[in-house]
């Protein structure tokens, strides 16, 4: 009953609209909208397409629709055009869009994007075409990959030029700390170095999350996978972070492993994985809290998760925590301190990503955060 009542209003809207107001409609239109015959002699051009080309309805009408084109395209239109027709049949709808260019009359070449239809009308092809001036948006796209192009040869110089000194400043460092002489050294002196030393390991580790993002962004973080035993990977990863949960008080462990086969992926990116969410879930955890790591088949892979006692996140931050810069606002250990640049988690899930996997977080404010993903097993 509901479809046979709106096709009775459709039958009588048409009714309502005689083919003279379509065509009123059609000639205002923004866009250019052209019609060519069988021959590809333009046999209706709009006020959009006077304006995108600058020539007249009367001026071009008649003439083939070459006319519109850069001249380095005109040998191959004609049998494009001709292809269209035989390779559809009687398809009424043309569903493909395309960049192509335009050519105005004073000369100018532009991009445009042209969507196409043939139509069948008393027994000859009429082909309509829908054109966009799309010069604007070219040049904010073009705009955009010069500034995509700089930041790159900027992480180029970044990664270059500013890794040596901080490389030079840790080794130096190491160097004053284990010499023998370091017994002699004053305590004051001995505590600046050791704060030179973690100054240059957080600047070196800034610039690699500078650097892997880049990557992310421009869909170039490469990952290695080979078969990885997941328990040793849990484990190693742990021991790496228990410096960090023992200064802070926070008591750092992992779930019993079940067994399961091994699993493809990059050992290297995955380790640097879990030590972000490890590193992250201790920062935002209080003294006497517990950071917990869990590893389990799943019916779509391995299934980690990271969680912690901590304050847990705010419900109007959990949309924005894989965000690039963006700093969490719960109260952690260190009392809502800002903790690096914010690009822990976009890195995470760009190596998640990267594995064809997915990554998310549960959270409440006072029941802690969980951080979850999961990687295929093949």
């Amino acid at each position: 009953m509901k479809d046979a009542l709106q096709a009775a209003a459709t039958a009588a809207m048409h009714r309502a609209l005689p083919s003279e107001l379509f065509a009123g409609l059609l000639a205002i239109a923004a866009d250019a909208v052209i019609a060519v015959d069988d021959e590809q002699r333009i046999i209706f051009f709009n006020q959009g397409a006077e304006r995108i080309f600058g020539f007249t309805a009367a001026e071009v009408g008649g003439q083939y629709l070459e006319i519109l084109l850069p001249e380095r395209y005109r040998p191959s239109h004609r049998g494009h055009v001709q292809g269209f027709g035989a390779a559809h049949g009687h398809a009424r709808l043309m569903g493909e869009r395309q960049q192509i260019s335009g050519q105005r009359k004073n000369g100018e070449e532009f991009p445009a994007e042209a969507a196409i239809q043939r139509i069948e009308l008393e027994g000859r092809n009429v082909y309509a075409a829908v054109l966009r001036d799309i010069t604007a948006r070219q040049r904010v796209e073009d705009a955009l990959h010069k500034a995509i192009q700089a930041r790159d040869d900027m992480m180029g110089i970044v990664s270059h030029d500013l890794r040596n000194p901080a490389n030079a400043v840790k080794m130096l460092a190491q160097g004053i700390l284990r010499s023998g002489d370091a017994g002699s050294l004053p305590a004051h002196v001995v505590e600046g170095v050791q704060v030179m030393q973690q100054a240059a390991e957080q600047m070196d580790a800034l610039i690699q999350d500078l650097l892997d993002i880049t990557r992310i962004d421009g869909g170039r973080l490469r990952v290695s996978p080979r078969a990885v035993d997941a328990a040793s990977l849990v484990t190693t990863s742990i021991e790496a972070m228990r410096p960090l949960a023992d200064a802070g008080g926070v008591a750092l462990s992992a779930e019993p492993v079940p067994a399961m086969p091994p699993l493809r992926a990059d050992p290297d990116r995955l380790r640097q994985l879990l030590s972000n969410l490890i590193g992250n879930a201790i920062k935002f955890t209080p003294a006497g809290g517990a950071v917990t790591v869990q590893v389990a088949q799943s019916a779509e892979g391995v299934a980690f998760s990271v969680h912690d006692t901590g304050a847990g996140i705010p419900a109007a931050q959990l949309p924005f925590v894989f965000d690039r810069f963006f700093q969490i606002s719960a109260l952690g250990r260190a009392g809502g301190a800002r903790h690096g640049a914010g690009l822990g988690l976009p890195i995470s899930r760009g190596i998640v990503e990267a594995h064809g996997g997915r990554i998310w977080i549960e959270s409440a404010p006072g029941a802690g955060t969980t951080v979850r993903f999961v990687l295929p097993q093949d």
